[in-house]
């Protein structure tokens, strides 16, 4: 055993060396991304006219005096409401005049003197009191207080048409237009200051008095008298017909507040501003004064003269230093990366895909930018929190791992502070949902969960918030539009990151746990297919699963993935299933007729054959890791022990057999997960073989494989300590153990057949 420790720790020592010459300093093609970013966000964040977003919030405290650096002119905004308003003002109020009451009477009286004259004509009396009922309903929903009898009064001989007579009477006044007393007192209830009002025609518009119109007295006191003078003189009854026409001749003059209100606010837009000078050494807030919009308007309007005013050197200057500003960030976060986790730095793929994960939160941040300051769509005072700070803290935690998500998150925090002004608000809130999106993806094994992130991500946000507001004190609806961008911040960044995964994955070739649980279903079709084809090898393969997560979770590895990569890693014997021996049961071994080296190829070519496979259903690339590496470039010992017999008996003196012809052609291991998944398929096979297995008997027999594989070198190119080599030689210890554990024989049960002997007389 003292041998195995020293020949051990030699091996150890030796790979570490090896390691250490072999490593790079700093690739070539990651230092030419680094630059590309950095070239890139400056030219992004800088080139053109740069105006920052205003800190201060509309109702807080201001926490310094300002004041004005240069003389420019800024809007005064009392002054441009009142002019609005003095322009909205001059646009007339616009009305319409109903004439649906002619049709309504037209209509109305179509219905009821012809029963009235049925009613007239009718000589049996149970026929005329039902006519008579039918007649005083139906007037009832009209609201006229008449009785049928009071209308047979007014009603003239079939020679004058009473319904022409009142018709004429009514349209006269309800064309020109009715108006009440009361809106003619009040002008429409202030609606109409000036008197004068617009009226809408069929075709045309027209200015009038409120006084060109008929007052409702006057005109159904018109109408009454018109229809007397033209009735018969036995039918002249003024109350009568009073309450007769005084349903349909009604005011009529309608305001329209929709047109009126449109009309007025597209005035108002044509108003220009009004624009007043503010010389240079002006007060434009005092520390402590609450903040006004027109504050705001003034500091505004302040920076963007600034902005103006500025020359091709000073602008040169500005972007030169705040370059360097990037530059400093992001050597700061080069830094960190090397000092926490110096292999990202020399992968060149990882360091692209955190590049590229980098500049995502950026350009939307920058857009976001313009559409707040140019266009004026989103309002600076939640700008900060509309800035998808998380995004990429998330698909970096997810697709590369924690330490990633947390580094990526620290540079796009610090580069969208400097886009904002230098905020160390928006630097603080950026770090602290880093942390918080790296801490609830750590475990994400489904799309959905990505939701709860985003949850916390907000809550963070919210709670952010509010802490600023109790310093700041804005106004009400500031806080509650911040606390709505927050939340929706949070859940927007998990939508996007769930819509982009399937994207990183393809492109950069990177298996997440989200897709190995989604291949961990045992219904795949080449587990389906391993299964009813070589049901020895899916056996095995189970346990083989089961038994590296345990190992993998023992020293923090990779569970998920080993337990996908064991399911698959020998589906290549699906080509030839009868040739292995866990498919071998009740038929000849078909290597009985082969020659060990023929009997070689055929069992190392399950791996070129697994790979085939796997590259024609899509596995991803983690999972044809495990194919090509489970057995490294260990030797086929069964065959090779057998063609040195072979050659010991037929003592032909032909040239020593090289063992290099009996070895799978690898590669070794690269990472922990593929040297459990090595150790856990030899381990698994050998335990088969053991005729009574004891604890005693896999310990060593585990041991013995350790030993082994480290001897043969198969475990030099994994980042495998010592420490984590025997938590999972103990693992594999505790679980072979109870999977090979034996039972008590079960005694027979007698049957009714079974004859009992009979006891000898004494």
């Amino acid at each position: 055993m003292k041998k195995i420790e020293k020949k051990t720790k030699r091996v150890a020592a030796t790979k570490d060396l090896t390691a250490r010459k072999k490593r790079p300093r700093f690739p070539l093609f990651n230092l030419l991304g680094v630059l590309v970013l950095w070239l890139g966000v400056t030219a992004l964040f800088y080139s053109g006219r740069f105006l920052r977003p205003q800190e201060l919030v509309l109702g807080q405290q201001a926490p310094e005096t300002i004041v004005a650096s240069i003389d420019f002119s800024a809007e005064t905004l009392s002054a441009t409401e009142l002019a609005r308003r003095a322009r909205a003002d001059d646009i007339l109020p616009v009305f319409d005049i109903d004439r649906s009451g002619i049709d309504n009477a037209k209509n109305n009286l179509a219905k009821l003197l012809p029963r009235l004259h049925t009613l007239r004509t009718a000589t049996d009396p149970e026929r005329k009191a039902l006519i008579s009922d039918a007649i005083e309903g139906w007037l009832g929903q009209l609201s006229i207080s008449l009785t049928p009898e009071e209308l047979l009064r007014i009603l003239p001989s079939q020679e004058i048409d009473l319904s022409a007579l009142i018709l004429s009477a009514l349209s006269s006044s309800i064309e020109q237009g009715i108006i009440s007393e009361y809106d003619l007192t009040t002008r429409f209830n202030s609606t109409a200051p000036n008197e004068t009002i617009a009226v809408r025609g069929e075709t045309t518009e027209t200015i009038r008095p409120i006084n060109s119109f008929v007052p409702h007295s006057t005109a159904l006191q018109t109408a009454v008298a018109t229809l007397v003078h033209q009735l018969p003189p036995e039918v002249r009854d003024e109350q009568i017909i009073r309450s007769l026409i005084t349903p349909w001749l009604q005011p009529n003059v309608i305001h329209d507040a929709a047109i009126t209100a449109e009309r007025r606010a597209q005035a108002m837009e044509l108003v220009d501003p009004v624009m007043e000078p503010i010389e240079s050494g002006s007060i434009l807030v005092r520390s402590g004064d609450p903040v006004s919009e027109q504050t705001l308007s003034w500091l505004t309007a302040h920076d963007q003269r600034v902005s103006k005013l500025e020359s091709s050197a000073e602008r040169i200057q500005r972007v030169v230093a705040s370059g360097l500003l990037l530059l400093i960030g992001l050597g700061l976060t080069i830094a960190i990366t090397g000092v926490v986790s110096k292999h990202l730095l020399h992968n060149r793929r990882r360091a692209l895909l955190m590049l590229t994960l980098s500049a995502l939160p950026l350009l939307i941040g920058k857009l976001l930018l313009t559409l707040s300051l140019n266009l004026q769509i989103l309002p600076p005072a939640v700008l900060n929190y509309a800035i998808p700070l998380s995004i990429a803290p998330i698909l970096a935690a997810i697709l590369l791992g924690g330490i990633p998500g947390i580094l990526v998150g620290l540079w796009t925090s610090f580069a969208l502070a400097a886009l904002l002004g230098n905020s160390f608000e928006v630097f603080v809130l950026g770090l602290l949902v880093s942390v918080t999106a790296v801490y609830t993806t750590r475990d994400v094994k489904r799309r959905s969960s990505l939701f709860r992130a985003g949850l916390w991500i907000g809550t963070v946000k919210i709670f952010f918030v509010l802490i600023l507001a109790v310093l700041n004190q804005p106004s009400w609806w500031i806080i509650l539009s911040q606390l709505t961008t927050a939340l929706i911040s949070g859940l927007a960044c998990a939508l996007l990151a769930l819509l982009l995964i399937p994207l990183f994955e393809h492109l950069f070739d990177i298996t997440t746990d989200i897709k190995l649980l989604e291949l961990s279903d045992l219904s795949h079709p080449l587990l389906q297919s391993l299964a009813l084809n070589a049901p020895g090898t899916y056996h095995h393969s189970l346990m083989v699963a089961s038994l590296a997560q345990n190992a993998a979770e023992a020293i923090g590895a990779n569970g998920l993935q080993l337990r996908v990569c064991a399911y698959f890693h020998d589906i290549g014997k699906l080509v030839k299933p009868g040739f292995f021996s866990e498919n071998i049961q009740f038929t000849a071994n078909p290597h009985d007729d082969l020659a060990p080296s023929m009997s070689t190829l055929v069992i190392v070519s399950h791996i070129k054959e697994g790979v085939t496979l796997a590259k024609k259903h899509k596995l991803p690339p983690v999972i044809i890791d495990g194919i090509q590496q489970h057995q490294g470039t260990s030797l086929v010992s069964v065959f090779y022990h057998r063609a040195k017999t072979i050659q010991k008996k037929e003592q032909t003196g032909s040239s020593t057999i090289n063992d290099k012809d009996y070895r799978y052609e690898g590669p070794r291991p690269k990472n922990r997960e593929m040297a459990i998944l090595m150790l856990a398929d030899s381990c698994e096979a050998a335990s088969r073989s053991l005729d009574k297995p004891t604890p005693v008997r896999t310990a060593n027999l585990i041991s013995d494989i350790f030993s082994a594989r480290l001897q043969d070198g198969q475990l030099d190119e994994c980042n495998l300590t010592l420490t984590e080599l025997d938590a999972v030689k103990q693992s594999f210890i505790f679980s072979l153990t109870n999977m090979l554990h034996g039972r008590v024989a079960y005694p027979k049960e007698k049957t009714p057949n079974d004859k009992t002997p009979k006891k000898k007389k004494m």
